[in-house]
């Protein structure tokens, strides 16, 4: 399920939002504060292999987890691998980080 920034912005908290870019691409645009940032390809085109492990040190397999990324596209392959991995209520926010802050959300400088 896509959700678009006014749904998003309205109605989830950043606590619930997983950033699945690459640190490179969280120092170039900047972060949502409070939200999580946990990289889902490698830049070597490669699931991160502790992806998973790290969502669920943070999520519960029923909690609300809302995805992005750069423009839409990751978070895709992504949701179905929380999915399959037991995540029930998994969506992304509809073009990204990209039309995310295009759109008025708020970004804060990633200091590493």
């Amino acid at each position: 399920m896509n959700m678009s920034y006014n749904t998003a912005n309205k109605s989830i908290p950043n606590e619930c939002i997983i950033d699945i870019r690459l640190p490179s691409e969280w120092y170039e645009t900047g972060v949502l504060e409070g939200s999580h940032l946990i990289t889902f390809l490698m830049a070597s085109g490669a699931v991160n292999p502790l992806f998973v492990h790290e969502v669920k040190k943070l999520f519960d397999k029923d909690d609300k987890i809302v995805l992005m990324c750069h423009s839409g596209k990751r978070t895709k392959l992504a949701m179905e691998v929380l999915k399959n991995a037991g995540f029930s209520d998994v969506s992304d926010i509809e073009g990204g980080i990209y039309n995310y802050s295009r759109l008025g959300a708020k970004l804060v400088e990633y200091k590493g």
